[in-house]
């Protein structure tokens, strides 16, 4: 099973709108992304990122293994850097069961690693027609601080967001290091989903739409 590759293109010039004209469906959504991009565009990121794909095999299913893990790219430092990546992506390639995850420089995208180890996510089935939008959303509003800068009292930090691909839907996690603090947990969880474009925000009951998962919990 091959990983879909990315490929970067240079030459090819970068606006926040590139193949995402029909992800702005509101006025809202493109007033939430011209705030955002009017923050980053002169400045690098606070943090560097690394884009990560997570190949699924069988043996993923033994607690013992791991997923096959690879860096698509390893240094995302400011927001063309961010659309040379994300718009040259094959999404529509991306297997079931597989993951792209979007994390800190120097954190790998699993429960172990010393970063995750104590911490949790926030985890959202996203129907499949909505679930690329909201994953483009997250992961801005992620590498702006706009999640970070709500947890900067409790000492928290967010580390980064995945998305998974399942058959009629995706899971999309947003990391963060304290999982058990509790109003740390609860800021975050408020912070997504008034920061999220309405039309991108869960319909569902909180147990249906999302969760709260501490890593190591079944």
């Amino acid at each position: 099973m091959s990983v879909p590759q990315l490929q970067l293109n240079d030459t090819t010039p970068i606006t926040p709108d590139d193949n995402h004209n029909q992800l702005d469906k509101t006025s809202t959504r493109k007033s939430l992304h011209q705030n955002i991009f009017g923050k980053l565009r002169p400045l690098p990121f606070q943090y560097h990122w690394t884009v990560w794909y997570d190949k699924y095999t069988p043996e993923s299913d033994d607690p013992s293994t791991k997923n096959k893990l690879y860096i698509l790219h390893e240094d995302v430092a400011d927001i063309a850097t961010f659309y040379r990546v994300y718009n040259n992506y094959p999404w529509d390639k991306v297997r079931a069961r597989d993951s792209v995850h979007i994390f800190r420089k120097g954190v790998d995208p699993v429960p172990e690693d010393p970063e995750n180890r104590n911490g949790g996510c926030w985890q959202f089935r996203v129907p499949k027609g909505k679930a690329l939008a909201f994953f483009h959303e997250a992961v801005i509003l992620c590498m702006a601080n706009e999640f970070q800068a709500a947890l900067e009292k409790e000492h928290d930090h967010v580390l980064g967001i995945s998305s998974s691909v399942r058959f009629n839907s995706h899971l999309i996690s947003v990391w963060n290091k304290l999982g058990d603090n509790e109003l740390s947990i609860k800021t975050l969880e408020r912070t997504i989903l008034e920061r999220l474009s309405p039309d991108l925000r869960p319909s569902g009951s909180h147990a249906d739409g999302y969760s709260y998962r501490r890593h190591g919990e079944e």
